[in-house]
């Protein structure tokens, strides 16, 4: 036995990109660029880059009776690595995730190795106890502070939820196939799936699944979206004023990678879309996506600032989506690199952006049409705080939530004060938020 194995020497060089800044997701993109990597080294290295990063501070606590001083970050992430194997994985054994650790560290800091040795060998069967639950579910302070004042007893049980594994969730282009094709398809791939109990649309993957080998994802046929994201789309189509939703002028005017766009449009086979990101990055992504899925032809990509382009364009849209910009927190369990870059004062910072927007949004909204406002976050000053305030300051609106346009009446239940909330876990969903906004005429 040689060497730590590929699988751990890509998460390590993908928890280094973390460390640089990039999102989990690119950093793993990176890790694997130009790689001649197998499915199952690929597959082992995501599900450690994600657990360390899920279980951080669980796994710092583990380790620190063992050390003394201070230890580099490439040391530091090594034995997170290590931990999180020996705690969460109960496919490799301890001998070998110690000697691949200690390989590791003898390619990165040879120095350190016999320390990294030791740590792993003498914690490996003494995990911590009596932890406080922002230790012991890895969230910082903060938000778990937060959350005991929002949430009381049932706080424990959403920190549980953001340090589950999700499933994957497909979303099925209707357009192109049905659900059961996608079922078959991947049961004949041999991934564990079952139809979503509340969207239609919907399949939840809880096998293992390489998505871009998976050919209904390159036909087309699949996107990945939480169900709870899908929801936004059914709001964009309801019924408003005797107009056909498939023939409202659509204004995205926070595209990003532009799933709920393209959503909107397997829906609505007629319907176009103007799209506005400031990222050339997200543009591109959503361009590939929109080619990938057939619906490319029926959309107008524009690179600007929301906050202009909506006031350059007033009363030219039928209906505006916008998701907004926020801290995410809704979506701890799928981002789990979010809880350690976001901050409290983010709250503020964001709640301003989201503001400017809503008021651009507005602006390009024409009488008698309706702004979808969402965020992957539940926290009162992204949602209800600012649906309060745009009734306050932007003339001639009013919550008029479409009761009929969700698809279970499990999720009508969630409609308060004209706005659908779903705390994350709710019916195995994503926290999320949706209002609509109706201008008057």
């Amino acid at each position: 036995m040689t060497g730590p194995g590929p699988a751990r020497r890509l998460a390590f060089i993908a928890l280094q990109h973390v460390r640089r800044g990039l999102a989990v997701n690119e950093a793993l993109g990176e890790a694997f660029r130009d790689q001649a990597v197998n499915p199952l080294d690929r597959q082992l290295a995501t599900q450690i880059v994600y657990g360390v990063l899920r279980h951080r501070r669980y796994l710092d606590a583990w380790m620190k009776p063992w050390l003394r001083g201070r230890l580099s970050r490439q040391v530091e992430d090594i034995l997170r690595m290590g931990f999180f194997q020996l705690g969460f994985l109960d496919r490799v054994p301890a001998y070998a995730v110690v000697h691949a650790a200690v390989e590791l560290t003898k390619e990165t800091e040879p120095r350190a190795s016999k320390l990294v040795n030791a740590v792993l060998r003498r914690g490996m069967d003494h995990p911590p106890q009596n932890l406080p639950l922002s230790v012991r579910y890895s969230h910082p302070e903060w938000i778990v502070e937060r959350w005991r004042r929002r949430y009381g007893p049932d706080l424990e049980a959403i920190l549980a939820v953001d340090q589950e594994v999700p499933p994957l969730t497909l979303r099925v282009n209707r357009l192109l196939t049905d659900r059961q094709n996608v079922l078959d398809a991947l049961a004949a791939a041999g991934a564990a799936a079952e139809p979503s109990r509340y969207v239609p649309e919907a399949i939840r993957v809880t096998g293992s699944l390489w998505l871009e080998s998976f050919p209904p994802y390159r036909r087309g046929e699949v996107s990945v979206q939480d169900e709870s994201g899908m929801l936004v789309a059914r709001v964009v189509t309801s019924a408003l004023g005797g107009e056909p939703p498939g023939e409202a002028n659509v204004l995205d005017l926070a595209a990003g990678r532009g799933g709920k766009t393209i959503h909107f449009l397997e829906r609505q086979p007629t319907a176009r879309v103007v799209a506005v990101d400031r990222s050339a990055r997200r543009l591109e992504d959503l361009r590939q996506n929109a080619l990938r899925i057939g619906v490319w032809d029926r959309i107008t990509a524009v690179q600007g600032d929301a906050r202009v382009w909506g006031a350059q364009h007033p009363d030219a849209f039928g209906r505006v989506i916008l998701d907004a910009p926020c801290t995410g927190l809704g979506v701890l369990r799928r981002k789990v690199d979010a809880r350690w870059t976001k901050r409290a004062g983010d709250l503020t910072v964001l709640a301003k952006l989201q503001r400017e927007l809503l008021v651009a949004a507005w602006q390009a909204l024409r009488p008698g049409g309706a702004l979808i406002y969402s965020t992957c976050s539940v926290e009162p000053e992204e949602t209800v705080d600012q649906m309060n305030w745009a009734l306050s300051r932007l003339e001639g609106g009013s919550l008029d939530f479409p009761l009929a346009a969700l698809p279970a009446p499990e999720l009508a239940e969630l409609v308060d004060g004209g706005a659908l909330s779903l705390v994350p876990g709710t019916m195995g969903m994503d926290g999320f938020f949706i209002s609509r906004l109706v201008k008057a005429v």
